[in-house]
């Protein structure tokens, strides 16, 4: 008995020094990974609506949704928004950042968090497949198939995206007044 008692105290022991030790290492590296995260963001603002200098982030309630936009400016004229939308994909949510033009046509996409089918559904994130998506605009629902090229054996993926990007236009005409 005394034996298991000893071994447990030294288990615990170990525990704690392995927990302290971890929670040390997130504080120290806590400020590296949110400026990594930080400068990928912008950098990827900067991709999606080239034509904008500087970004101003801000949040916006639209048709009963919470909605993070960023507001794309150059030589203190709005020039477009990048919008952060989510749909219901096959393997999860589809996290993306779709950037319009004040003209209201689409400029760019970032899928940012993709839980799809390895070689299916993750060919949404291919720039290929993103593409057909550039120049839409604002003021319809596209629709796979009809107004877009499915991926061939991930068509519920092709669909998120869709929606993803028609979602990200309606919110983008509210923001913008247009």
């Amino acid at each position: 008995m005394k034996d298991i008692v000893k071994f447990g105290l030294i288990l615990m022991l170990f525990s704690g020094l392995a927990a302290a030790s971890l929670a040390l290492t997130y504080t120290l590296c806590k400020p590296m990974i949110d400026a990594d995260q930080l400068k990928e963001t912008r950098d990827s603002l900067a991709r999606i609506l080239p034509a904008a200098a500087t970004f101003s982030e801000s949040k916006r309630s639209i048709e009963g949704n919470e909605v993070n936009c960023f507001t794309g400016r150059s030589n203190n004229k709005t020039v477009g928004v990048v919008v952060t939308v989510s749909s219901k994909g096959y393997g999860g949510p589809i996290d993306m950042l779709v950037g319009v033009g004040v003209n209201g046509k689409v400029t760019g996409i970032k899928i940012v968090k993709l839980n799809e089918t390895p070689g299916l559904g993750s060919k949404a994130n291919d720039d290929r497949y993103l593409s057909q998506y550039i120049g839409k605009t604002w003021g319809r629902k596209y629709v796979v198939k009809k107004d877009i090229q499915a991926i061939s054996g991930a068509t519920i993926t092709s669909g998120a995206v869709a929606d993803g990007v028609s979602d990200a236009l309606r919110f983008a005409k509210a923001i913008l007044g247009k």
